[in-house]
């Protein structure tokens, strides 16, 4: 239950005095006790708007709440919550024990504690203002700190969206601490925020710890990603709007739509709010983030959404995509079909380094940038302009991009950019017939047999000739006999059709297939040149494995069997 507070309106040397006096008294006191054992995550901001925000906190202690805050660093507005919410903290580790046979036994071992959320909303601000707060719990009362709301019509807004922060909360950290000189007005996080959803400890060290002294100031607005596991803990911890896995807002010229990846399908709840929100936005600038991304070259070559989801975004003339997952930097040109309906271009970003483990980059003619390191975008927006600046953790630009408009119409110079979008969807079509089988592991002294199942191509496409050839990385470790192989994909009509190569290692580097995939590494990665509409384009198939597939059609070739 949160209930007002009234508060003194008069005083012999006015309110506002006595006010502030008092409450730096206390502040002096809260410090004095340990705020951090108080406060085990935040305060931190969520669910902003022009005249709304939501304060978020969490306590080991189940003792009522106060926010104190107000204008002009006065805080004469107080907001009472006697009841938190509980929240099952399960931390998750592992011991070790030697027994008394000398045998090493890990048992991964679980303790249960409660802690309890503390979640408050302030109405009735004043929009485009800066607020002063404070929250309090069991006598500790934090610093002061401060935040701005949105403007009711601003002619700006400066965001920043990342994603894929997990793991890595070092990184994270170095990241994070370049967002409030950009004075952004709130942060987008495209997924994964954790690198388990479901361990209590992973909130706190991953995604809270790295974020302290940025979003009690400046409020995040996360699409989930597949680490966030069910969800419970994101829930718990995020106040979004709407049905939170996805919503939607405008802040000024900007109109963003949040989806949930899991929910792909024409039928769904999801899309059919998709489809409203977009089609009956008239906001200059149109965005849609979530977690997988529609096109994304490296890392997983994700390409979500193509059957329901794409088309609605050419309709509803989606200006910007903005995606994580992978663990690299794309930027695409503007994609576009060359005839159809879905000719209306719209940019696509994969921003997924905010800490996880980074992943590979390839080259492709649909990508305007690329590169592999950790990372945030920055973007400013006027009715007019999109501007967009990729940021390196030392703060450094690593790419730099602008879509105008004018009358709500780009110009024709961007147009011009596009890259097909038929050509681009070849390569997703094309890259299953690269994901090759190896009979052997690949010798400096002997060729490993690789085999091939070229598959035909969806819809009504004919068949296209492919040129395969090792990606640059892997020709430092692998060597193809006979240089490229030139494939011909079979006609719908036709049966998959297996292909053999020879591959022999360059000895450059150790290769090895551990494990039950019997996956190489080095990576053994295939790439195949096409041309489809007189426009090129390249598929990127998955790491190699020797497979007992390829072992025993190899044999059967060979009458051994």
């Amino acid at each position: 239950m949160i209930i007002d507070l009234s508060v003194i309106r008069s005083c012999r040397f006015g309110p506002r005095l006595v006010l502030t006096f008092f409450f730096f008294a206390v502040v002096a006191v809260a410090t004095a006790q340990d705020i951090s054992s108080t406060y085990l995550k935040g305060p931190y901001l969520q669910a902003p708007g022009a005249d709304t925000m939501t304060i978020m906190w969490e306590s080991s202690t189940n003792k009522p709440g106060i926010v104190r805050y107000g204008l002009g660093g006065v805080l004469d507005r107080v907001l009472r919550l006697e009841m938190p919410r509980a929240l099952p903290a399960i931390t998750n580790f592992s011991v070790t024990n030697i027994t008394a046979e000398a045998k090493t036994n890990v048992a991964s071992v679980s303790i249960t504690n409660t802690v309890f959320l503390y979640e408050m909303t302030l109405t009735d601000l004043r929009p485009n203002s800066v607020y002063t707060y404070s929250a309090e719990t069991d006598g500790a009362r934090t610093p002061p700190r401060n935040f701005k709301t949105f403007g009711a019509r601003p002619d700006k807004v400066t965001f920043i969206a990342y994603g894929d922060t997990r793991t890595n909360p070092k990184t994270h950290t170095a990241i994070a601490s370049n967002f409030k000189r950009h004075t952004p007005d709130f942060i987008l996080h495209m997924g994964d925020l954790v690198a388990d959803g479901k361990r209590y400890d992973h909130w706190g060290t991953e995604f809270f710890g790295p974020l302290a002294r940025v979003i009690d100031e400046v409020p995040i607005l996360p699409a989930i990603g597949n680490h966030e596991s069910d969800g419970t803990n994101y829930l718990q911890y995020l106040h979004l709007p709407g049905k939170e896995r996805w919503y939607s807002y405008d802040v000024g010229p900007v109109h963003v739509l949040s989806l949930d990846f899991h929910y792909e399908k024409e039928t769904d709840d999801q899309f059919a709010f998709a489809r409203n929100d977009l089609m009956n936005s008239r906001a200059p600038w149109k965005i849609a983030m979530l977690h997988y991304p529609v096109f994304n070259i490296g890392g997983h070559g994700t390409g979500w959404g193509h059957a329901a989801y794409l088309p609605l975004f050419h309709k509803a003339k989606l200006d910007l995509v903005i995606a994580g997952h992978s663990h690299i930097y794309e930027r695409f040109r503007p994609i576009a079909s060359k005839h159809g309906r879905n000719t209306w271009p719209i940019t696509h970003i994969t921003t997924g380094g905010g800490g996880a483990p980074l992943t590979t980059t390839y080259p492709h003619p649909a990508l305007a940038a690329f590169l592999a390191t950790n990372h945030f975008v920055l973007i400013e927006a006027t009715p007019t302009s999109l501007k967009g600046r990729a940021i390196s953790t030392n703060d450094t630009v690593i790419d730099m991009f602008e879509l105008k408009k004018r009358n709500g119409r780009p110009p024709a110079s961007y147009f011009a950019q596009a890259y097909p979008e038929e050509a681009l969807k070849l390569s997703y079509d094309a890259a299953p017939s690269l994901a090759a089988g190896l009979t052997s592991v690949p010798a400096t002294n002997s060729f490993a047999k690789v085999m091939f199942t070229v598959h035909p191509l969806k819809a009504t496409r004919p068949p296209v000739a492919l040129e395969i050839s090792l990606t640059p990385t892997s020709a430092r470790y692998y060597e193809l006999a006979g240089g490229s192989l030139r494939v011909r994909t079979p006609s719908l009509m036709e049966s998959n059709r297996t292909v053999w190569a020879n591959v022999r290692a360059t000895g450059k580097g150790k290769i090895t297939a551990e494990g039950k995939d019997k996956e190489l590494s080095p990576g053994l990665i295939f790439q195949a040149r096409m041309i489809a509409e007189a426009v090129e384009t390249i598929a990127y198939g998955q790491k190699c494995k020797v497979t007992d597939a390829a072992i025993e059609t190899a044999k059967k070739i060979s009458g051994t069997q």
